[in-house]
């Protein structure tokens, strides 16, 4: 998972589609088939907290824990 987020978060255009808020037009949660945009928001907060935010760190725990809830 590491790795794949790794790649993901290096890739710019995805990456400013979520920093610059962009992806929030984007967002279907109506599809019973869907996370309700959860897994959008939890990618947002991952790479704010990756790119913005203040700690050295940071670990996956949010999105680890919605895409948990759709493979079970």
């Amino acid at each position: 998972m590491n790795s794949a987020l790794q790649c993901l978060s290096n890739t710019s255009e995805l990456t400013k589609f979520f920093l610059f808020n962009l992806y929030q037009s984007d967002l279907n949660t109506d599809s019973p088939l869907g996370l309700g945009g959860n897994l959008a928001k939890a990618y947002h907060a991952l790479m704010h907290d990756l790119w913005i935010g203040k700690e050295a760190r940071t670990a996956p725990y949010d999105l680890k824990r919605v895409l948990g809830k759709r493979l079970q």
